[in-house]
């Protein structure tokens, strides 16, 4: 795949599609740093811990039945495991559109932000209980 401009995202929360709310997603890999130098090293040794990674998602806030508010919410209050599922566009996955996935835990959960005479928004930070997985078909 070129470069792109991201403007066509897929995101899923909990098998409920709402990437038209979507404002900006972000996918967050990463593992802990964790040194292995010993005695006779040049320079610092290090190894790849365990992986913490999570999804964040700016939404356009909706309160009516099954958008933003309907679906995150009671996955904050009832510490609900749940899926997010994020692709780079709404097509099929594929090898050039990959599926990122992960069962989660909602641990942040910003239902009201916005200023005077802006867009009401959301904001969800779902951490990964485990890895998040790549898949392509």
């Amino acid at each position: 795949m070129a470069k792109f401009v991201l403007k066509d995202a897929f995101v899923s929360v909990n098998g409920v599609t709402l990437s038209d709310h979507v404002a900006s997603v972000e996918v967050t890999m990463g593992a802990e740093d964790v040194p292995d130098t010993a005695m006779g090293a040049s320079g610092v040794g290090r190894k790849p811990g365990l992986r913490d990674e999570s999804f964040a998602v700016t939404w356009r806030q909706d309160f009516a039945a099954a958008n933003v508010d309907a679906t995150l919410a009671p996955l904050y209050t009832g510490g609900t495991l749940h899926t997010v599922e994020v692709r780079p566009t709404s097509a099929a996955v594929s090898a050039t559109n990959p599926k990122y996935s992960g069962s989660c835990y909602l641990n942040e959960w910003s239902p009201i932000a916005g200023e005077v005479g802006s867009i009401a928004e959301a904001t969800s930070s779902h951490v990964v209980d485990g890895v998040i997985t790549r898949a392509t078909v």
